[in-house]
């Protein structure tokens, strides 16, 4: 497995991280054995990145990934997430100081560690964005002098609104979805250049689009507009009729570039994920990849409604 240094961080984190939300049966259900399984088969493979949050299964994946690392907490970088999380709440995010603060502590008992390596705010969009600045940062740098944390960053969908923050406020690492995979290259527009310049690790997820770039296409609640979801359909199909899955070339895509120090795969069983680790071995076939491109084009860099305020 490639190992990358996260920025300024300094940690050595594998080129493929696991992505921890099935853990949490966010895509189906997963027995206790068989989520502590892929989660040793993993580490077993050279994967050293976790990335968690209370929000995936409210709060069991991190209760999972937690029982999982017993024995083999320093084989990792653990990363996890606050803002998201509390089901009392109309809108599920909370970015106030003093809550940034309790679910970081609830985070190190499900856990079951002394320290988190990464700590970020998740889907910063989502907040007000006084908030996010003026509490949820703030709290985010209590944490780090106290030591129960190591390095801070923020995580969402808009790249504008990533690039406004990491510009503002002395950051470690950002992760950034949806923004670098075969349908949409934004992330190299500012955010890749900005973080970069102030030597932050990058993080990168949802290389399938959330779904998007699948043979089965996305979920009904997907936000992509009908003309991106027709693109990537003619895609998918294409792929099938050459023997392949679109979701195959677009692991195989984000895996071969170098600009990002971690790109996140979510993987439910040990069989997925060695049908990933395969991927990262073997390169895109070229003239595929040229083709899957042509049918993309129309829709390039395409992007959809967020929370962004």
């Amino acid at each position: 497995m490639i190992l990358n240094t996260l920025g300024k961080t300094g940690l050595q984190v594998s080129k493929i991280g696991f992505g921890c939300a099935p853990l949490g049966d966010e895509y189906g259900k997963l027995t206790e054995t068989d989520a502590i399984r892929s989660v040793h088969a993993a580490i077993d493979h050279g994967i050293t990145f976790f990335d968690t949050s209370p929000y995936y299964g409210r709060t069991l994946s991190e209760t999972r990934l937690g029982n999982a690392l017993q024995g083999k907490r320093d084989q990792v970088v653990l990363a996890t997430k606050g803002g998201r999380f509390d089901a009392e709440l109309e809108s599920g995010f909370d970015f106030s100081y003093q809550n940034i603060i309790n679910m970081c502590e609830a985070s190190l008992q499900r856990l079951q560690t002394d320290v988190i390596d990464v700590y970020q705010l998740h889907d910063i969009e989502f907040g007000r964005k006084q908030v996010v600045i003026e509490e949820a940062i703030p709290a985010l740098l209590e944490l780090k002098k106290q030591g129960k944390v190591r390095f801070v960053g923020v995580t969402g969908y808009p790249v504008e609104y990533l690039h406004e923050v990491i510009t503002a406020v002395d950051l470690d690492v950002n992760l950034s979805y949806c923004h670098f995979n075969l349908q949409n290259q934004s992330l190299h527009t500012n955010l890749l250049p900005a973080a970069r310049q102030r030597s932050m690790g990058v993080i990168n997820a949802s290389v399938t689009g959330m779904g998007l770039l699948t043979p089965q296409g996305p979920q009904p609640w997907h936000p992509a507009s009908d003309q991106v979801k027709a693109a990537c359909k003619k895609a998918a199909d294409y792929c099938d009729s050459q023997g392949i899955s679109l979701a195959q070339l677009a692991i195989q895509y984000a895996l071969h570039n170098d600009d990002c120090d971690v790109t996140l795969l979510g993987t439910r069983t040990t069989a997925e994920l060695e049908s990933s680790i395969d991927l990262h071995r073997s390169k895109p076939d070229l003239h595929l990849l040229e083709a899957v491109q042509k049918f993309l084009e129309p829709v390039r860099n395409l992007t959809w409604p967020s929370g962004y305020h």
